[in-house]
């Protein structure tokens, strides 16, 4: 029915609005009151603990890219879950291809009792395990395509090496 709250697009979140680069140029107050209920701490940016009961591969990971999702404003604690279940799917997907590399060949097809040549299961594990790790991780932009829909901007084009003093050039011309 027209006209209830069913109508239109959902209203995007205040921060992921601002990824998008702010297209409707809406102030600071308007988007605050576009999220009615919502407290300022749960929109903070904020590294959530890290789950007891993941692997150690699986915490290592969440050490090395929570510091960074933190510096891109791309984390809070709502996101423990999701944070979660991309490193415990990086876990997974380590483990099984060192196994797969261990056992050589043999890691990528098995042979069933009938002769037949199928998929092993340490590839099946690793196939699926970057499955989940490709869908957790697109939601904090780990990939080119994510990004773009998050509206991270890339280095601009003309700047090769952004980190470099600008005048080095000048010595090669």
């Amino acid at each position: 029915m027209a006209g209830n709250n069913n109508s239109g697009r959902k209203a995007l979140p205040a921060t992921v609005h601002l990824l998008h680069g702010n297209p409707s140029k809406k102030s600071a107050a308007e988007l605050k009151a576009a999220q009615p209920g919502k407290p300022d701490s749960e929109l903070a940016v904020k590294i959530p603990p890290c789950p007891a009961f993941l692997t150690t591969d699986a915490k290592a990971e969440w050490k090395r890219i929570a510091k960074d999702l933190k510096v891109l404003g791309m984390v809070n604690e709502l996101d423990r879950g999701e944070l979660a279940v991309y490193c415990q799917a990086w876990a997974d997907w380590k483990k099984a291809r060192e196994m797969i590399e261990g056992l050589g060949e043999l890691g990528m097809i098995d042979e069933t009792p009938n002769g037949f040549k199928q998929i092993s299961v340490w590839m099946q594990i690793a196939n699926r395990a970057e499955e989940r790790m490709n869908k957790a991780g697109s939601n904090f932009g780990f990939n080119p395509a994510a990004r773009a829909k998050l509206g991270h901007t890339q280095t601009p084009q003309g700047e090769l090496f952004p980190n470099e003093q600008a005048n080095t050039a000048a010595k090669y011309f």
